[in-house]
């Protein structure tokens, strides 16, 4: 998805997603990005690990619900 500013908003700017056009994106590249992001993670302060997990399970499940015939 692309994000974009919505042009329509009134006192704020509002980021909206549209579709790109062509094939879906692979659901395997987003799984391996997002357990690249946790390479390192002894060298991140711990304060900063609860993130670094949110974001890793938020990609994951939205990998993992795109895949058809689950």
């Amino acid at each position: 998805m692309s994000a974009r500013t919505c042009r329509y908003c009134i006192g704020y700017r509002k980021t909206v997603s549209y579709p790109l056009p062509g094939p879906p994106p692979n659901p395997a590249d987003a799984i391996d990005g997002a357990l690249e992001r946790l390479d390192g993670l002894e060298n991140v302060p711990l304060a900063e690990h609860v993130a670094r997990f949110d974001a890793v399970h938020a990609t994951l499940t939205e990998a993992l619900s795109s895949i058809e015939q689950v």
